[in-house]
C-alpha cells in the first residue's frame, strides 16, 4: 500500500525543484511533494481505525485518498505534516498529535499495523470489566436513590455488602435504605413516637439501644460491679434489646385504673429479654421507660381529635396533643397530666418451671422468694413464667419493682421510683428447652437442646407451613406498663415545683434500682437519668402513686417480621419473603 524507492543520494540545489517539476510530461506527471511527508492513513476496516507512517526521500511522490468524510492536514514542521482522514462518525474523537518524525527512517509497518495510541472507545459484548476492583462501600455508604427498597428474595445480608452493624443503633430486620437484611431485629422504631416524648433520651443514653446502666454476667441485687472479663449485656446479648410503645391509652383508662391511680395515654419502653433459656435463667434485666400519665379527672378533660389521631386539648382554636412539649408549654390547660421517665435494672423475680405456679429455685434467687406469706404464690409478680400448655416456652414476663436492696439511709424505699412492664410472648415463641441446671454453667459451656435452629448457621429454620413466623422469639405484646412514685415525693426536697399539689417535677438521677441519689453529673451504672414534669401523684391514698396501663395481646401484639405490625399468627403479612432464612438465634 505504501511504496518506497531507494535511489542514489542526491543533494537538492536550492531553487531547482520547481523547474524539474515543470519538465515532467502531463501523462506521467504525479503530484510531487518536495518536502518529506509523514502520512497517517486512517481507514475504516472492520470498524477499526489504522495508522501508517510513510517516509519519502527527496523527489518521491505519494497520492493519498480518504474513504471518509474528508481530509485534514496539520503542518507539524517544515518537513512534517499529519494527514487525518475523518471517519464516518458524526462525532469523531480527537487524536493526539504524533511526535515529530525521527531523523532516521521509521521501521516498516507491521502486519497487522499497530493500534492507534488514542482510539475512540469501541463497544464490546459483554462490556469491558474494570481494571481494578470497585471501591468497597463506606460505613455508612451513601443512601441509594429513593431509599425505599422493598424486601426481595435473595437479598444480601447487610454486613456482607459492607454495611457496618452499629450495636447502639435501632434497626428492623430489613434495611429499606440499602436493600439488605440483618440477622436480628429490635421490634418497634422508637423514633415513630419522638413527637410525643422528644429526643432527650438518645443523648442521655448515648444511642438508641443500650445505655450506661446495662447489666453484665453475674448481675444481682447487691450493688455489684462487673468483674474483670464479665460479659456486658450489649456484647453478649445485644439481640435482646427491643423497643415497644403504645398510644391513645386513654381509650381504655378505666381498665388501666384497675392497676393504678392514674392511667397512661402513651408509653415508650426499651426492654431487654430473650424468650428462650438464655432469658429464662436470668433474673435481672435492664430497662428504660417514659410515659404521659393522667389522673381520672385530667383524662376526662381530654378530647380525641380524629384528624390528629390523638388525645389532647383545643387551646385558642388550635388542637394540641398530649405530648411532653405541649404539657410544658400549657401546664394549666393540661393540669392532671404529666410526663415521667426512669430506668435501671428490673428484677423479674421467680422462675415458674416447668409450668405456671411451680417455683424453680435458681442460684441468683433471694431466700425470701420462698416466703409465700410475703410474696404470694410463685406466679405472683415479679416472675418469668412457663405456661401449663407448653413447659418449654417462656410466655410471660412481669416485674413489680425491686424490693430487696433499698439504700441504708432509706430502709423503707421512700425515695425509690419504680418502673416496670409485663410482656407476653405468643405460644411457641421459644427456640428450645429450658434447663434450670444451666443456670450455674457459663454460657459458653451450656448444652441446650434447640429445635428450629440450624446447628451450624444458627439460622431459624422452622417449617413456614406448619409454624408460620413461630419459634423465633419475635412476636411480643406489651400488656402491662407502670411508673410508681412514692407519695412523700410530692412537695419534698426533690420536688422542683416546691408545693404539695399533686404534681411531681424532678430532674435528677437514681441508682440502678430506683433510689434517688445525689452527686451524679452524667449517666452511669448508678446514675440513671430520671425526669418528671408535673407527673400526677395526688390523692393516691397509699405509699406510692402508680400510673399504669393494662392492655392486651390483641391490642398491643406487635411482630417486627410482619408488614403492617399485625402478628403473623394473627393474619399479618410476613416481611421476610417465603423460603428465606434471615433470623439467627438469639433474636
Amino acid at each position: 500500500m505504501n511504496k518506497q524507492r531507494v535511489t542514489p543520494e542526491r543533494r537538492p540545489v536550492p531553487g531547482t525543484e520547481k523547474a524539474k517539476l515543470n519538465r515532467l510530461k502531463p501523462k506521467t506527471r504525479l503530484i510531487v511533494v518536495g518536502s518529506i511527508l509523514i502520512v497517517v492513513l486512517i481507514a475504516a476496516v472492520s470498524a477499526w481505525a489504522q495508522s501508517f507512517n510513510v517516509n519519502l526521500m527527496g523527489g518521491d511522490n505519494a497520492e493519498i485518498a480518504c474513504d471518509g468524510r474528508g481530509m485534514q492536514v496539520q503542518r507539524l514542521s517544515r518537513t512534517a505534516v499529519n494527514i487525518i482522514c475523518s471517519g464516518p462518525s458524526d462525532n469523531p474523537q480527537p487524536t493526539q498529535p504524533p511526535a515529530p518524525t525521527p531523523t532516521s527512517p521509521a521501521p516498516e509497518p507491521t502486519n497487522p499495523p499497530p493500534q492507534p495510541t488514542n482510539p475512540p472507545p469501541q463497544p464490546t459484548n459483554p462490556p469491558p470489566q474494570p481494571t481494578s476492583p470497585p471501591p468497597q462501600p463506606t460505613s455508612p455508604p451513601p443512601p441509594p436513590p429513593g431509599g425505599n427498597i422493598q424486601p426481595f428474595a435473595g437479598a444480601p445480608a447487610c454486613e456482607d455488602i459492607g454495611i457496618a452493624h452499629d450495636n447502639r443503633a435501632w434497626h428492623g430486620i430489613w434495611s429499606y435504605e440499602y436493600g439488605c437484611h440483618w440477622d436480628h431485629e429490635h421490634k418497634q422504631n422508637p423514633h415513630l413516637v419522638d413527637s410525643i416524648f422528644g429526643t432527650e433520651y438518645y443523648s442521655l443514653a448515648g444511642g438508641e439501644l443500650s445505655y450506661p446502666w446495662q447489666t453484665y454476667s453475674g448481675a444481682g441485687e447487691n450493688f455489684e460491679t462487673a468483674a474483670p472479663g464479665a460479659s456486658m449485656e450489649n456484647d453478649g446479648k445485644h439481640q435482646g434489646y427491643a423497643w415497644h410503645y403504645f398510644t391513645n391509652g386513654l381509650e381504655i383508662c378505666d381498665q388501666s385504673l384497675l392497676l393504678g391511680n392514674q392511667c397512661f395515654d402513651s408509653f415508650r419502653v426499651q426492654t431487654h429479654q430473650i424468650g428462650g433459656e438464655m432469658g429464662a435463667l436470668t433474673r435481672f434485666h435492664s430497662v428504660y421507660t417514659e410515659g404521659i400519665a393522667c389522673t381520672p379527672e385530667g383524662a376526662s378533660r381530654m378530647q380525641f381529635n380524629g384528624g390528629a389521631g390523638a388525645y389532647g386539648r383545643t387551646i385558642n382554636g388550635q388542637f394540641y396533643a398530649l405530648t411532653r412539649d405541649n404539657i410544658n408549654q400549657f401546664p394549666n390547660e393540661f393540669a392532671g397530666c404529666g410526663f415521667g421517665s426512669g430506668g435501671g435494672w428490673l428484677d423479674f423475680g421467680r422462675l415458674n418451671w416447668p409450668e405456671r405456679g411451680v417455683l424453680q429455685p435458681l442460684p441468683t434467687d433471694n431466700a425470701q422468694f420462698a416466703n409465700f406469706a410475703q410474696f404470694g404464690p410463685p406466679e405472683a409478680a415479679p416472675y418469668r413464667i412457663h405456661p401449663n400448655s407448653n413447659p418449654n416456652s417462656l410466655d410471660s414476663w412481669q416485674s413489680e419493682g425491686n424490693v430487696f436492696n433499698c439504700l441504708n439511709g432509706d430502709p423503707n424505699c421512700e425515695q425509690r421510683i419504680m418502673v416496670g412492664y409485663g410482656l407476653h410472648m405468643l405460644q411457641g415463641e421459644s427456640v428450645g428447652m429450658t434447663n434450670p441446671g444451666n443456670a450455674s454453667v457459663p454460657m459458653s459451656e451450656r448444652q441446650t437442646h434447640f429445635w428450629c435452629v440450624d446447628p451450624v448457621t444458627k439460622l431459624f429454620n422452622c417449617d413456614p407451613q406448619s409454624n408460620p413466623g413461630g419459634n423465633d422469639n419475635t412476636a411480643q405484646a406489651l400488656f402491662r406498663a407502670w411508673i410508681a412514685v412514692p407519695s412523700v415525693m410530692d412537695g419534698s426536697q426533690y420536688d422542683e415545683d416546691g408545693a404539695r399539689n399533686g404534681a411531681f417535677t424532678f430532674h435528677g438521677y437514681t441508682n440502678r434500682y430506683g433510689d434517688i441519689v445525689d452527686g451524679c453529673t452524667a449517666p452511669g451504672l448508678d446514675c440513671v437519668p430520671t425526669r418528671f414534669e408535673q407527673f400526677p401523684v395526688g390523692n393516691c391514698g397509699q405509699t406510692a402513686c402508680k400510673a399504669a396501663y393494662r392492655g392486651s395481646t390483641d391490642r398491643d401484639g406487635w411482630d417486627a417480621l410482619s408488614v403492617d405490625g399485625t402478628p403473623i399468627q394473627s393474619g399479618g403479612t410476613p416481611l421476610i419473603p417465603a423460603g428465606e432464612r434471615w433470623l439467627k438465634y438469639p433474636n
